[in-house]
């Protein structure tokens, strides 16, 4: 089954109307509780609302009504709103999120697919394309300049019920045989919720094997740059496939530097400052800051070494882009480009550099996502993806963000906590730390369970 969503002009009009706020009088409707943004810009921000959200009585067409179980904040949710990557927010409400676990509720009219019952564990893919897409038709969806996102353009995954297109839905494999092995649902959910961020990480490693100068043993050393969650799951990943290679962490923030140091059982080293003489075989950029990737990554990278970056830019429509030499470094992430920049001048030294880009993920990628979080879940005690999560908010209107990292402490704010926490970090601002004072954020949305 596709797991990528298709949609023509007909399957959009449903889906608009099954998410409209006013339904037609002859339908019955049920209401959610949902954070949706407003298409009102303030100080260049959307306003974000959590209330509720009506569905109709059954699901439209191919869609099918999943009772959410977790959701996560992903920085993208974060730059959406602030701006810095395009959406459809600022022409009507959209119920924001993108990442999820749940159970379906109810079929599509007709039944949908036989794979998909009622009460089977699901994961919310973000991507849709259009059914007559080239980059689709490829095996490519990720890279179509037209794709759209849940949360984004479509209604997503912060929401305790929603309608999804049953090809943005992915059924876990073997989560029966790893759940009864586990006896620990909670632990189960709170884990499953990373299938789609681990997916885009494992990406760009298979990418990397691909390249035509990739070599068994030339990762050596690498570094990542951004400890943040993303930046901690790449640091993650890489010792468990290269389990033979120095991995370094760094940011500049100490903030996420001690809560990196934090997670149980990462073999990582978190850096407290840059070696001014060591130089790495990889680098990733698993941060949107410019200068990460135009200067940081090209001054620590060893000459013939490789920069992978996963992280795009936060630029707004007139911001200069972020290019080194001739390369445009957010077209290379963007379209998956994989670029030889030849005897590059770095402080005053010729250095050729491979750039490679990696965005998103396709299904294998989700496939092998799961194999590898069921693989570290039955690690027991020595389960390290587990320490990505420092914070749970337990019901989408709740006020307070609960640390469970024990390095901090709970916070409780005068509103629900998703909505500050969904506000870009700004460094311009003096104490504007809260973003950092955490790595995963998880949304709970059936805390009594």
């Amino acid at each position: 089954m596709k797991r990528i969503a298709v949609w023509g002009s007909l399957g959009l009009l449903i889906w608009f109307a099954g998410h409209a706020l006013v339904a037609p009088a002859c339908l019955a409707e049920v209401t959610t509780t949902a954070v949706f943004s407003e298409p009102v810009v303030e100080g260049g921000t959307f306003r974000v609302t959590v209330g509720r959200w009506t569905l109709p009585d059954v699901p439209p067409a191919g869609h099918y009504r999943v009772k959410m179980l977790r959701s996560e904040i992903c920085n993208s949710d974060r730059r959406v709103l602030a701006g810095t990557k395009t959406s459809a927010l600022a022409s009507r409400k959209v119920v924001l999120g993108h990442e999820g676990l749940g159970t379906i509720e109810k079929l599509p009219p007709g039944g949908g697919d036989r794979a998909l019952g009622p009460g089977d564990l699901v994961v919310l893919l973000p991507h849709l394309v259009r059914g007559d897409d080239p980059m689709l038709k490829k095996g490519l969806p990720n890279l179509s300049p037209d794709m759209k996102h849940l949360g984004l353009h479509v209604d997503g995954v912060f929401a305790d019920t929603m309608d999804f297109s049953g090809s943005n839905i992915f059924k876990i494999p073997d989560s029966d045989t790893v759940r009864k092995r586990l006896q620990n649902d909670r632990m189960y959910h709170d884990q499953m919720v990373m299938v789609e961020p681990l997916a885009c990480v494992q990406r760009g490693y298979k990418l990397l094997a691909a390249q035509e100068y990739f070599r068994r043993g030339m990762i050596g050393s690498a570094l990542v740059l951004g400890a943040g969650p993303m930046g901690v799951i790449h640091a993650i990943h890489l010792k468990k496939r290269f389990p033979g290679t120095a991995v370094d962490l760094y940011d500049i923030d100490p903030k996420r530097r001690n809560l990196a140091r934090a997670v149980k059982n990462l073999k990582a080293t978190v850096l407290e400052q840059h070696d001014p003489i060591r130089r790495y075989d990889l680098v990733v950029v698993a941060t949107s800051s410019a200068e990460a990737s135009t200067r940081d990554a090209v001054r620590l990278v060893k000459d013939n070494g490789v920069v992978l970056l996963f992280s795009g830019v936060d630029m707004r429509p007139d911001d200069p882009r972020p290019t080194v030499g001739p390369v445009d470094l957010e077209t290379t992430h963007r379209r998956e480009g994989s670029v030889r920049l030849m005897n590059h001048d770095v402080d005053g030294s010729p250095k050729s550099i491979a750039f490679l880009g990696t965005s998103g993920y396709v299904e294998a990628d989700a496939r092998s996502a799961t194999a590898e979080l069921h693989a570290d879940l039955l690690l027991g005690d020595e389960s390290v993806y587990r320490g990505v999560s420092t914070t749970v908010i337990r019901g989408l209107d709740s006020p307070k963000a609960c640390d469970v990292s024990g390095r901090f402490h709970d916070a409780v704010f005068d509103r629900p906590a998703i909505v500050p926490l969904l506000r870009l970090y700004d460094e311009s601002v003096q104490g504007d730390a809260n973003v950092h004072n955490y790595l995963k954020i998880i949304v709970d949305h059936q805390p009594g369970r």
